[in-house]
């Protein structure tokens, strides 16, 4: 009985303990900063992303036609070229001789040739006074065609001989700006464009070439209206247009490509090959809600969760499916409206029924 009536005490005494102890601090209210969801007319608009380039008509990778070792690079990356000005020299001492050859048997073979005309005129004169047979006569025609054929190969040789000297001078094929120098003086080149020299291009107008999917691909129009950012330019934002769509995709990949035009600016231009992101719209105006980007959280399969901070101070996990983005904002799908707030500091680590405090 005792024992019994000393466990009863113990029992009321740590229950009387537990009563006295203060309360835990997190179990109140969570500081949560929240912002409005606003509503806004927008259009939908498809993201696509790629890099800068000339327009295919406008770049050349310059080579040489004839082999050889370079002598010189007359010009540097960053250079203005024009129309048909020199690039480079290959040493011609080679093709200067060949062309020499090609002279002396072009000469050679116009002898030839004046020889057997003469032949054959004095032959067929002693023929027509009944002196010469007719098959001298036939003998003497045979062989002035073929000098005659002789001094035309040899002519064609000459020139191509010449032709190849000429071609020792590399010249720009097009007006532009020399992007890359990709041979030294000292160097050998095979006269392929596995040997370029040069890359020259026309960048006057450009265009942002983007590898896009299928789902994506379809929806782009020509000439529709978009913008171009590039993470190496921040808060420059470039006008552009689709200018060219492509109407075939990869099997294996399922993507085709796009080019957006840009609309370069008076004081600036971004350079080739940088990386940037076009933003293309597409279809109908229509109402849509907006959400800062921070308050979307666990994002998967398009599928994302915003925080809403009731105005019974209670936080409410709320289904969305994110859209286009813009300027810090997100476009979501779901039941959200005007006068709703959502959490964006932070957005983690909140539940269904938390108490929450907003702050500023």
């Amino acid at each position: 009985m005792r024992r019994e009536l000393a466990l009863v005490c113990l029992c009321s005494a740590l229950a009387t303990c537990k009563r006295a102890e203060p309360a835990d601090p997190s179990a109140g209210p969570k500081s949560v900063k929240c912002a409005d969801v606003q509503l806004a007319m927008v259009k939908d608009s498809i993201e696509v992303r790629g890099t800068v380039a000339p327009l295919p008509a406008r770049d050349a990778q310059v080579a040489p036609q004839v082999s050889g070792r370079l002598l010189r690079v007359e010009v540097r990356e960053g250079d203005s070229v024009a129309a048909g000005q020199v690039v480079a020299r290959i040493d011609d001492g080679p093709l200067l001789d060949a062309a020499h050859q090609a002279d002396a048997a072009l000469a050679r073979t116009r002898a030839e040739h004046q020889n057997a005309r003469t032949t054959l005129a004095r032959i067929q004169r002693v023929f027509e006074h009944g002196i010469a047979a007719r098959q001298e006569v036939d003998d003497a025609t045979a062989k002035e065609a073929s000098a005659r054929a002789a001094e035309a190969e040899a002519e064609a040789a000459a020139r191509q001989a010449h032709r190849q000297v000429e071609r020792a001078t590399v010249h720009s094929p097009l007006k532009g700006v020399v992007l890359k120098v990709l041979r030294k003086p000292g160097e050998l080149v095979d006269g392929t464009p596995a040997t370029a020299i040069a890359q020259i291009a026309d960048t006057s107008e450009l265009e942002l070439a983007a590898d896009v999917p299928t789902s994506d691909l379809v929806r782009l129009v020509r000439g529709a209206p978009a913008t171009v950012t590039f993470s190496a330019l921040p808060g420059q934002i470039f006008k552009a247009s689709v200018a060219r769509v492509s109407p075939t995709v990869d099997r294996v990949t399922g993507v085709g490509n796009a080019r957006i035009a840009i609309v370069r600016s008076d004081s600036l231009s971004p350079p080739v090959g940088t990386f940037g992101t076009a933003r293309v719209e597409s279809g109908e105006p229509h109402q849509a809600a907006l959400v800062p980007l921070a308050a979307i959280r666990s994002v998967v399969g398009g599928e994302g969760e915003v925080v809403v901070c009731g105005a019974d101070h209670i936080a409410h996990v709320r289904k969305v499916r994110p859209g286009s983005t813009r300027e810090g904002l997100a476009e979501v799908r779901g039941e959200l409206g005007l006068g709703d707030r959502v959490a964006v500091d932070p957005v983690l680590g909140l539940s269904e029924g938390d108490p929450i405090a907003s702050r500023p």
